[in-house]
């Protein structure tokens, strides 16, 4: 072991069910279109203040259940299997979280998925323990045109979500604005061994992975993703999706849609299907996020950065969209991680993205990875859109109100805050 070298550890599992499950809606799966794939990274700085390896889980699911919104406790039964399997792995550093692909088998509906796909899970964990190797880590900013605002506003001041539940369209004659801000950052981590070869990249955009529809599992364009980063850095690389704060983000193009649609007819001129030519759009575009600054990042790896972590528990005030004080707290983890100038700060959210430019705007980091549904909870607003009365952001859709999302900002930067005055 070289003592002054970051440990790293990778791992992937196959969660693809081998018998159908339930989907999201109470449909049962009829296929696979493609895998349903856990990753896997530990990171450890040989003390990690002391407290262990940090392991970060990436999961094409739609939720990370957690024993709170609902009764299924993946992230739960995870940390069980870890304690009895690699006790030495402390359970408060087990970090998972969803892309929320819409057409994954769903956990909280199916019991028998959950326990198979938490197995494998851990099984993956215990793989990136064996394999950690000394290398190091660089990081960088990209862009790519992923997600896009899906809330429209009409000149009555009132918000319509695209999609069958509000029909939100920008064609409509009333139409006056999108409700809210894109972000198009693609924040990036890379890892590297000690001969400077690539070994893994973990990915951060505000893009939910929502393309495709049906009752066949995917992993959205994440497998797209997978597929085109395969043919530039190799199929030994690893990829670790996250997904930022995007509660009012989708892969549904708002405005410009013909010119869109046009492009992608263009490009892939071979596929057919609409829904596959967007996954395969999404997937260049963050594709090439990832390739166009390899080549800067690679001059600026750090073998040995300053690794810490923290993670509290939070009662948010329950009730939409004010408090109701008969009902109890709402529990939440909130974990932050600091890998040498770059944060990490997740929740268990559909976090609205003003939220997370709150965080990101404030937060002491060069570059600072907001992750949401690192558990399973609800859509959180803003007031604003609280009051425009918006699809995610009515009684229906949220357990608690803007204040919780206001804690949320003030606790993430705290424990930001902590990190760099270490």
């Amino acid at each position: 072991m070289a003592d002054d070298h970051l440990q790293i550890g990778w791992a992937k599992a196959d969660l693809t069910p081998e018998e159908p499950v339930a989907m999201r809606g109470g449909i049962k799966s009829t296929g696979v279109m493609d895998p349903i794939t856990a990753t896997v990274l530990i990171l450890d700085s040989g003390d990690v203040d002391e407290s262990g390896d940090v392991v970060l889980i990436s999961c094409d699911l739609q939720h990370i259940t957690d024993g709170n919104r609902y009764e299924a406790d993946m992230l739960g039964n995870v940390r069980r299997f870890l304690k009895a399997s690699l006790p030495e792995v402390n359970s408060k550093r087990v970090i998972m979280m969803a892309t929320h692909t819409h057409v994954a088998p769903s956990v909280q509906s199916d019991p028998q998925y959950d326990l198979f796909a938490s197995k494998r899970i851990a099984e993956a964990v215990q793989r990136a323990s064996q394999n950690k190797k000394p290398g190091g880590i660089s990081y960088g900013l990209g862009h790519a045109v992923a997600g896009h605002h899906r809330i429209a506003t009409y000149k009555d001041g009132s918000s319509h979500m695209s999609g069958s539940f509000q029909s939100g369209s920008t064609g409509n004659q009333n139409f006056s604005h999108l409700e809210g801000f894109e972000d198009h950052s693609v924040h990036l981590l890379y890892t590297w061994d000690t001969e400077k070869n690539l070994t893994g990249v973990l990915i951060n955009v505000a893009c939910p992975a929502q393309v495709q529809r049906g009752d066949q599992l995917s992993a959205d364009y994440w497998h797209e993703v997978r597929e085109e980063l395969k043919k530039s850095l190799g199929p030994e690389v690893f990829i670790l999706p996250q997904l930022s704060a995007a509660g009012d983000i989708a892969t549904t193009v708002m405005v410009e849609k013909k010119a869109e649609r046009r492009m992608m007819k263009l490009r892939f001129p071979q596929i057919e299907d609409a829904r596959t030519a967007r996954r395969k759009q999404i997937a260049v575009r963050v594709s090439a996020a990832v390739t166009s600054i390899l080549p800067y990042v690679k001059d600026s790896i750090e073998t040995n950065p300053y690794v810490a972590h923290e993670m509290v528990k939070v009662d948010l005030p329950r009730g939409f969209p004010k408090r109701d004080t008969n009902a109890p707290p709402f529990p939440i983890e909130i974990h932050a991680l600091r890998v040498g100038d770059i944060g990490m700060v997740t929740n268990p959210f559909e976090l609205y993205l003003d939220y997370g430019i709150r965080i990101k705007g404030r937060s002491p980091a060069i570059q600072t990875f907001v992750v949401q549904l690192a558990g399973s909870a609800s859509y959180l607003p803003t007031e604003k859109a609280v009051q425009a009365g918006g699809y995610g952001a009515i009684p229906k859709t949220c357990v608690v109100g803007p204040a919780a999302g206001d804690k949320i900002v003030e606790e993430s930067l705290r424990l930001l805050g902590d990190l760099w005055e270490e």
